[in-house]
């Protein structure tokens, strides 16, 4: 079987897998948006949080409730929803014998700094998914949804006919199954996935995603954050 053509715009194969079980770590508001759009598209998830004793409020009552690790054992695709730095990095730690040889989707996007504050990291430096990776050096790490919010995710429904009501969700991955499976999910979800690259091009996405926060900021701050590539 030949390999997807990883460049970006490219359009992602209709043979693509999808994961038989995803793992979604963290159940703020990216996470939980997300376990609930997973659900509307009968997709099989596990929500992992540290408080798995206590029931989220977010967490849908349909979908089991297990640690991070008990979660991502079980998964075939494992989401990290969790804010960047500090709290991504110690959970990369906590997981790691556990996510070894598997797939890891990372969707943060860098705090903004305020006026006066130094910013977190370089402008141009390394993004959270390529820092991730290189922690989690036996892990098929990459970048995506961090294009969207959790209320664009909350207005999904069945992938509509129209293909260009689709939000399109650029993905960086370095390996050629991960891209497979990860681009298998993001269009079972409703989305239009958009191979963009190697995961070097993940720190783009990020720039991208404070890019459209910006434009919405300027709109109103509608939240509906999103974009869509146009193809000919």
């Amino acid at each position: 079987m030949s390999e997807p053509d990883s460049r970006p715009g490219r359009a992602v194969s209709a043979a693509s897998p999808l994961p038989a079980c995803t793992a979604v770590v963290g159940c703020g508001h990216m996470g939980s948006a997300l376990l609930r759009a997973a659900l509307r598209q009968g997709l099989q998830v596990l929500a992992g949080s540290r408080e798995h004793h206590r029931r989220r409020p977010g967490v849908p009552p349909e979908v089991e409730q297990l640690t991070p690790g008990k979660a991502a054992a079980a998964a075939e695709l494992v989401v990290l929803a969790v804010p960047p730095g500090e709290p991504l990095r110690q959970l990369a730690e906590q997981l790691a014998p556990v996510l070894a040889g598997k797939v890891v989707l990372e969707l943060s996007n860098p705090v903004m700094p305020r006026r006066g504050m130094p910013a977190p990291r370089e402008p141009w430096g390394p993004s959270e998914a390529e820092l991730l990776a290189r922690r989690l050096p036996r892990t098929r790490v990459a970048k995506a949804l961090n294009t969207v919010s959790a209320k664009a995710l909350g207005r999904l429904g069945p992938v509509p006919s129209g293909e260009w009501r689709r939000p399109s969700v650029p993905v960086a991955v370095d390996d050629p199954s991960a891209q497979r499976l990860v681009c298998a999910w993001v269009e079972a979800l409703g989305f239009e996935a958009v191979p963009a690259g190697p995961l070097t091009h993940a720190r783009w996405l990020e720039h991208l995603a404070q890019l459209l926060c910006h434009i919405d900021a300027q709109s109103g701050r509608t939240g509906l954050v999103g974009c869509r590539i146009l193809r000919p």
